[in-house]
């Protein structure tokens, strides 16, 4: 991820990862963390995680639900009641990272993403939208399973820190990487609003 000036413009406090194994419920914990930034009256944009279990058991489906515009974007492909694959659709998927991509140049605050998965740790997915993030120095939250945490240190290069999977840890990272003005103008707005 090192962009020409990149290092420069971000400080390694400006990117957090949550490492998660099997069982630890992330899309959950990053739920709770953008809708208690957005309490704190910090702009929030990103990309969180549904999944879906099908009637029949069969498979699930994966959805993304746009927290700016609370749009759904499903990024499963049906393979398919026999499929053992990956059912990631890549071209929904890069839809989804260019819509977001886009959002990056309005007043956005803080980034929150649901995974650096699969897709990233092959080149793809959302790793885009977290370049042009760090360059316009955009704090960024996300997600790395145990399994692609090699990929993600190979791609931040430095940049990043790891958090635990708590809720107010995360909270007060997201503060410190806003920086104390910007939280306590957002913190201020939200206050000053009648009841």
């Amino acid at each position: 991820m090192t962009a020409p000036g990149a290092r420069d413009r971000a400080a390694p406090h400006r990117i957090a990862a949550i490492h998660y194994g099997a069982g630890t419920p992330v899309d959950e914990l990053l739920r709770e963390v953008a809708a208690k930034l957005a309490e704190l009256g910090i702009r929030v944009g990103g990309l969180i995680q549904y999944v879906e279990v099908e009637d029949d058991g069969c498979c699930a489906t994966v959805h993304l639900r746009d927290l700016g515009n609370g749009e759904r974007i499903s990024i499963s492909q049906d393979l398919g009641p026999a499929a053992t694959g990956c059912r990631l659709d890549p071209a929904a998927l890069a839809e989804a990272a260019a819509r977001l991509e886009r959002s990056l140049d309005g007043n956005l605050q803080m980034l929150v993403l649901n995974r650096f998965g699969k897709a990233e740790a092959e080149g793809r997915g959302l790793r885009p939208v977290i370049q042009k993030a760090v360059a316009a120095g955009i704090p960024v939250l996300l997600a790395v399973k145990d399994e692609h945490a090699s990929a993600w240190i190979a791609f931040h290069g430095g940049l990043a820190v790891v958090l635990p999977a708590d809720l107010e840890a995360i909270v007060d990272w997201c503060r410190q990487a806003l920086g104390p003005a910007k939280a306590a103008v957002a913190e201020a707005e939200v206050a000053s609003l009648p009841p």
